[in-house]
């Protein structure tokens, strides 16, 4: 009869000593979480923006959530009183969604606040009222309230940490009311019943434990988060570094555009007037090298500026009606002089089926060609080159334009190939296409066209340009 009260004193001594060191544990993780690191500003945008972007989202769930626990705690309680909780939940949950919501649009729009206290305490208010249900449940007359009211507790802790954990502030006021009423509930139960039974307070040991491990997983999503927000920032630094990279690139190109063209120009001029004054065959010949390399020189000029606006989305195609016949002779003319100063035969072959005007941009069609040729010459030391123009009827009032320049020169390997079409890249040693078959590649495919190329090395090279274009009335008329 004796030993039975020591040992029921022994063992509650017992009990709240292990009470006592889970809070004490529970509390210095708490303390931590408590005192963040500090976020610079972008950082904290980011971090509140996925805070109200989760609780918006969260919203609709948590209703029905609570729905189902109201239904299940109305059979259990055996009133109308976790309905009416409900009832008044709705308006709670809608209420703190808009406050989310206008939280995330601020963040969104730059304007960050730096504090928060209404925010954290409307959290807190709303908390304790979730939990109110809780309290209910524990205090009916069935054991499955209680075990129910520790389930939804652990659903609201699991809420929080998934929709308020990238704010420490706002975990705190958001799942230390949740953790009141874990603890406090077993207490308050203990108390009640006249602090004799030890046993009464087993749940509040499981919740204990059960914290406890909760503290340091939250600590691992907090770190997880923060990891996460410092890949974003990354992120947005090296965009925000190609760009400039981007715009100075831009910069320079068009500074030297600026630069160059005016003395160019005047070059040129003076050139073709020493054309027209020399006397001697070889004195012209030198002469129209000059002029030659001058023109060199301004196409390269253009590709450069060209390409520069391809990247940045800056070209614009605009299609009017043309003969596609005097489009490809004035390229093919422009070539002539310099094949014959290389011995290579020009061959050009025009089918008389070709429609006599096709709506196309001239000047963008002119470029490709002239760039397919002038790749073609550059690059075939005997032989020559031979260009193929012909037109296919598609019906609809659509004809597909085609373009085929054949060379013999040195060819491309099928690596080449590859590199060019498979990645759209070139070589820049000198040992490959230039500059103008990358703006070719480019400008097909913003004009709806294809460029294609067959080769071999020691074979030559074979470039085949082909567009779909429109017959216009005037080559209707003509026919």
């Amino acid at each position: 009869m004796i030993v039975q009260p020591r040992f029921g004193r022994c063992f509650k001594r017992r009990i709240l000593t292990k009470v006592q060191e889970a809070i004490a544990t529970i509390a210095s993780g708490l303390m931590k979480l408590a005192a963040p690191p500090v976020l610079d500003s972008a950082k904290r945008a980011r971090a509140l923006a996925n805070v109200g972007r989760a609780r918006v989202a969260n919203a609709w769930l948590r209703l029905t959530a609570s729905a189902i626990v109201a239904a299940v705690a109305t059979s259990i309680v055996g009133a109308a009183t976790p309905l009416l909780w409900w009832l008044g939940l709705v308006p709670v949950i809608m209420f703190d969604r808009w406050i989310f919501g206008r939280l995330l649009k601020r963040c969104q729009n730059g304007d960050t606040p730096r504090t928060m206290p209404r925010i954290i305490v409307w959290t807190a208010v709303q908390s304790i009222y979730g939990n109110i249900i809780a309290a209910t449940l524990w205090f009916s007359p069935y054991v499955p309230g209680e075990t129910l009211a520790i389930i939804y507790m652990f659903g609201g802790l699991a809420n929080a940490a998934a929709t308020l954990r990238s704010s420490v502030p706002l975990s705190i006021a958001g799942a230390g009311c949740t953790i009141a009423f874990l603890l406090g509930l077993p207490m308050a139960d203990y108390l009640i019943n006249g602090a004799r039974n030890p046993l009464d307070l087993m749940p509040m040991m499981g919740g204990l434990l059960l914290l406890a491990f909760g503290v340091n997983l939250w600590k691992s999503l907090l770190a997880s988060d923060a990891a996460q927000l410092e890949a974003e920032a990354a992120v947005l630094r090296e965009r925000q570094a190609a760009a400039a990279a981007a715009a100075a690139k831009s910069s320079v190109i068009q500074r030297m555009n600026d630069e160059l063209r005016t003395p160019m120009s005047a070059l040129a001029g003076a050139a073709e007037h020493l054309r027209r004054a020399a006397q001697s065959p070889q004195a012209r010949a030198h002469i129209a090298t000059i002029v030659q390399a001058g023109e060199v020189l301004r196409l390269v000029l253009n590709d450069l500026s060209d390409l520069d606006r391809l990247e940045n989305g800056h070209v614009r195609i605009e299609a009017r009606p043309t003969d596609p016949r005097d489009v490809l002779r004035g390229v093919v003319s422009a070539f002539r002089a310099a094949a014959q100063d290389k011995g290579l035969e020009l061959f050009v072959d025009v089918d008389p089926e070709t429609p006599a005007s096709l709506e196309i941009d001239a000047g963008r069609v002119r470029q490709v060609l002239f760039n397919l040729l002038a790749n073609a010459i550059r690059y075939t030391t005997h032989g020559g080159v031979r260009v193929r123009m012909s037109a296919q009827t598609l019906g609809g009032g659509l004809a597909r334009l085609s373009v085929i320049i054949a060379d013999t020169g040195a060819g491309m390997s099928r690596a080449q190939l590859a590199l060019i079409f498979g990645r759209e890249r070139l070589c820049a040693d000198g040992e490959g296409p230039g500059l103008g078959l990358a703006i070719s590649l480019r400008l097909a495919k913003l004009m709806g066209g294809k460029l294609t190329a067959k080769s071999e090395l020691g074979e030559g090279s074979v470039f085949a340009f082909s567009l779909d274009a429109p017959v216009t009335a005037a080559a209707s008329s003509a026919a």
